[in-house]
């Protein structure tokens, strides 16, 4: 859900630099901020995903991932862009 919501807002935000830290870094953060629903199992992903499809919730989630590209364009890691040591 959350990962589906990060790609529909993701061209909202042009100076975000997409690489796959930084995506890995606001869906976490997003994940962080809301409450746990999340399950592994398909069925579990079907009733979360019925859960899920209340205005709030939905809401919810798109609001923690505007903060997260808010804040991960603002903040990158301090090693962000730089070539792995070795």
């Amino acid at each position: 859900m959350v990962a589906r919501e990060f790609a529909r807002l993701k061209p909202q935000f042009p100076e975000f630099c997409g690489c796959e830290v930084c995506q890995d870094d606001v869906i976490v953060f997003a994940l962080n901020k809301l409450p746990p629903r999340y399950v592994t199992a398909r069925r579990g992903a079907v009733l979360t995903h019925v859960r899920l499809q209340g205005e709030q919730q939905q809401a919810d989630i798109s609001v923690a991932l505007i903060e997260g590209f808010k804040r991960v364009s603002r903040s990158p890691r301090p090693d962000h862009g730089k070539p792995p040591a070795g």
